[in-house]
């Protein structure tokens, strides 16, 4: 009975022990809190700007035209490299 009455005591000393830890951790600071009430005009603007960007509609009568289909692709094909160590950082 004594052992059981010792981990109760521990126990509750632990419980005791962790509520102060976290109510001296979260206690009123004296730094103030970084929040605004009123959104900056910057952030207004980009919202504003990506609401609009709904409303653009593509032509894809472009991608039949003659013109768009006489484009060249001036692109340089990458030759395949050899790969490397599958894991760089196992050791040797």
């Amino acid at each position: 009975m004594a052992i059981l009455k010792n981990k109760l005591l521990v126990g509750l000393l632990m419980v005791a022990v962790i509520g102060g830890l976290l109510y001296w951790w979260s206690g009123s600071s004296s730094s103030p809190v970084l929040t605004q009430d009123t959104p900056s005009p910057l952030s207004t603007d980009l919202l504003a700007t990506l609401g609009s960007l709904n409303t653009i509609t593509l032509d894809e009568s472009i991608f039949v035209d003659e013109t768009f289909q006489s484009l060249t692709d001036f692109g340089v094909a990458i030759p395949p490299q050899a790969t490397g160590r599958r894991n760089p950082f196992a050791p040797l």
